[in-house]
């Protein structure tokens, strides 16, 4: 049997479906917080730094790893050519996961290592720059994307033209003045990682294709909190890596191209496993040739822009974090991600701490960052969370800041519950009082 008729038959042998269990994550709270051990240690709230293990994903992992040991992955022998994780029926099962996820058919998406490694291949590999070219951006958005972007500037005069916040927002009006017929790229972060502001993506898709220009979407700090649909958007790129709101391994993540701009790039990285070869991989054969068997073109699915395969342990974690998604329902996740957001915001403002992050409900969801309007005080905050006295459980938060917008940054999660937010709350009125006490 051939690659292709391999492949085929693996892809049509996998017939998972969608749990459809609406009022599971609200009953089962309890259980759900049970599949992340150190919830018993902290109070963690710091989903958009690095998640903590979740014990579905540790399982996975542990499962690959029997595997291999029992000398076989899943049920071939390893000697087999197919049975690299990359060719298992474990790995087309997490690619359409994530395809469904997003909301894209499954040719449009691929399996990643990082983020920055498809951020790279599509500033620096696809896109042919000239001098003139201008790509828009904001000063919220994360700096390894702008550091990509200061090299095209560097070494083809390339304009960044970067649209400052306005009280933590990037406002449509503004991103509209920036964007014309030179734009080539719109670079956003769907959430922003700083402050918690989130696009209207489809707004923006609609601003850049109307001048010409693509938009490359990080996801990062969105996908995993709420429903994010890449075809009612209309996003051109999109990139998102899989231990923050998605709450896997690291190692794994999601690139999304929109299929009718598949063959419009000839990428030069190459992926010898992007061939659209009759004879698939010619390892075996006794004729095999090193140039005549690879000059086939590379296949017109977004697997032509692989740069690596994805490692076992990472596809097998990251398909059993989707297989637990899917169990949850991003309905339900974000329906309860935007409700504990709120929470928090009320709850802060009570207290008087001043909220970063734009509270309009469409322009936010659980990453929340607020000030004690001192710098000092919220360094002392930061501190006192993450080193609190003896017998008191740790609030696991973030300190941040970027663009003039900063403070603590509180991330609220399926997980996490209204009594998590108390206690933050309330150690929080704690430290302000004692600070006010002392001055």
């Amino acid at each position: 049997m051939n690659l292709k008729n391999y492949l085929e038959e693996k892809k049509q042998g996998y017939g998972g479906e969608i749990m459809n269990l609406k009022n599971y994550l609200e009953e089962n709270i309890e259980e759900v917080r049970e599949e992340f051990p150190l919830l018993k240690h902290w109070v963690f709230l710091n989903a958009a730094d690095q998640m903590i293990p979740g014990n579905y994903w540790l399982k996975a992992v542990q499962e690959f790893y029997e595997f291999q040991k029992a000398g076989r992955m899943e049920d071939i022998p390893v000697q087999d050519i197919a049975t690299h994780p990359f060719l298992t029926q474990t790995f087309f099962e997490c690619c359409e996961r994530a395809a469904r996820f997003i909301h894209a058919d499954k040719e449009e998406v691929i399996l990643i290592y990082r983020p920055m490694q498809v951020a790279n291949l599509i500033i620096n590999d696809l896109l042919e720059w000239k001098e003139g070219d201008n790509v828009v951006f904001s000063d919220l958005e994360y700096p390894s994307f702008t550091f990509i972007l200061l090299g095209i500037k560097e070494r083809f005069g390339v304009e960044l033209r970067r649209v400052k916040n306005v009280n933590g927002e990037v406002l449509i009006s503004d991103l509209e003045r920036a964007i014309d017929e030179k734009t080539k790229l719109v670079v956003i972060n769907r959430t922003t990682a700083f402050d918690g502001f989130t696009y209207d993506v489809k707004k923006v898709c609609q601003i850049a294709h109307a001048k010409g220009a693509l938009v490359l979407d990080d996801a990062m700090q969105a996908l995993g909190a709420i429903d994010v649909d890449v075809h009612e958007d209309n996003v051109d790129f999109l990139v998102s890596g899989s231990y923050k709101w998605l709450c896997g391994p690291e190692g794994a993540g999601i690139f999304y191209i929109r299929k009718d701009l598949i063959e419009r790039f000839n990428p030069k990285f190459r992926n010898y496993l992007a061939m659209d070869s009759p004879r698939g991989i010619p390892f075996s054969f006794p004729d095999h040739d090193n140039l005549e068997d690879w000059k086939y073109p590379l296949v017109k699915t977004a697997y032509r822009f692989s740069q690596d395969t994805v490692i076992g342990p990472a596809v097998f974690g990251f398909n059993a974090t989707l297989k637990f998604y899917e169990k949850l329902g991003i309905q339900n996740i974000e329906k309860r991600v935007r409700r504990l957001g709120k929470y928090l915001v009320e709850k802060l403002q009570e207290i008087g701490c001043k909220v970063r992050t734009p509270t309009d409900p469409k322009k936010m969801h659980g990453l929340i960052v607020y000030t004690t309007g001192s710098y000092e005080t919220d360094v002392a905050s930061f501190n006192r969370f993450n080193a609190p006295p003896v017998g008191q459980k740790p609030v696991k938060v973030s300190l941040r800041a970027l663009g003039g917008v900063g403070g603590i940054r509180v991330s609220t999660h399926f997980f996490n519950t209204e009594e998590d937010i108390d206690f933050l709350v309330n150690v929080q009125k704690e430290i302000l009082k004692k600070r006010s006490k002392s001055s």
